[in-house]
C-alpha cells in the first residue's frame, strides 16, 4: 500500500516567507506606533484645553470680570505694573486645583517645577529651547507646577497679554514644543484659549536680513510653528494650529496627524 504524500514547505520558502513578514514588520510597525504616539498627544492635548478653558470660565465668574483676559492685563502706568496680577494668578492656580477628581494627589498646595536643566526641544527637533530663546513668555515652561492630572502649568501676565504654558502630560515625553508642551493666550475678546496672531514662516535669508536688537526676537519672530523653521523658538506659535485643528505644513491633515 503507498504511503500518501505529504507536502511540506522546504526551508529555503519558510525562510523567504519569514524575511517578507520581517520586512513588513519592519516598515509598518515604526508608522503604526509613530500614529499612536500621535493618538495619545492629541487626547492629552484636547484634556488640557478642556479643563484650561473650565478653570477661566470660574476665575471669570469669581473676579467678577466681563472680560477676565482684559481685567487680569490692566496695567497701571504710574507705577509700572499689573494691577491684579496677583489675584488672577491666585484665583486661576485655586479653580484649577479643584477642577481635577483626583483631589487627593494634591495635598501640599503648588509644587514648583524647575526645568532650566531639561532638554525640551523646538517643534521640529532641531534646537534645545532655552529661556534666552523664548525670553518672557518662556517664564511658564522653564518655571512650573504639577497639576491634579499630572500635566505641568503655569502663567505669566506679560507683554499685556495673559499667556499660559502647559506641559500635557507632565514629566514623559516628548517635551517638545507643539507636542506637548504649548503657550496659550487668553483672547481679550471672548476670554477664550487662543493665540496671539497666525503664525508666519520665514526662510533663513529672510531671517538674516531682520534688524534684530536681541537675539530672542529672531528666534520669536512671527511666532513660528513648522517642519522647516530653522528658528531657535520653533513651535511657541503650534497652539494656534492645535486649536484648530490643522496641520501647520500641510493643508488637509489634521493637526496632531502631521506632527514631525
Amino acid at each position: 500500500m503507498l504511503k500518501p504524500k505529504i507536502e511540506a514547505f522546504t526551508m529555503a520558502e519558510v525562510l523567504v516567507t519569514l524575511g517578507i513578514i520581517g520586512i513588513v514588520a519592519a516598515t509598518t510597525l515604526p508608522a503604526l506606533t509613530k500614529k499612536y504616539k500621535h493618538k495619545v498627544l492629541e487626547a492629552q492635548f484636547k484634556k488640557s484645553v478642556s479643563i484650561i478653558s473650565q478653570v477661566i470660565l470660574s476665575t471669570k465668574q469669581e473676579l467678577s470680570a466681563d472680560k477676565l483676559a482684559e481685567f487680569c492685563t490692566t496695567y497701571d502706568e504710574t507705577n509700572n505694573k499689573y494691577m491684579y496680577q496677583k489675584e488672577c494668578a491666585d484665583t486661576f492656580f485655586k479653580n484649577f486645583r479643584y477642577s481635577s477628581t483626583k483631589r487627593n494627589l494634591f495635598t501640599g498646595g503648588i509644587l514648583n517645577i524647575q526645568r532650566y536643566d531639561e532638554k525640551i526641544l523646538t517643534y521640529n527637533g532641531r534646537h534645545v529651547v532655552t529661556t534666552d530663546n523664548l525670553q518672557a513668555i518662556g517664564g511658564p515652561i522653564f518655571e512650573t507646577a504639577l497639576m491634579p492630572d499630572g500635566s505641568f502649568l503655569n502663567l505669566a501676565i506679560i507683554e499685556h497679554s495673559f499667556y499660559i504654558g502647559v506641559d500635557t502630560n507632565g514629566q514623559r515625553g516628548p517635551n517638545q514644543l507643539g507636542h506637548d508642551i504649548f503657550i496659550f493666550t487668553i483672547d481679550k475678546n471672548n476670554d477664550t484659549l487662543s493665540f496671539s496672531s497666525k503664525p508666519q514662516n520665514y526662510s533663513d535669508e529672510e531671517l538674516d536680513k531682520g534688524d534684530y536688537e536681541h537675539e530672542y526676537q529672531k528666534a520669536r519672530k512671527g511666532n513660528p510653528c513648522n517642519s522647516f523653521s530653522n528658528q531657535k523658538a520653533n513651535g511657541i506659535g503650534c497652539a494656534w494650529y492645535a486649536l484648530r485643528d490643522e496641520c501647520p505644513d500641510e493643508s488637509g491633515l489634521s493637526y496632531f496627524e502631521c506632527l514631525p
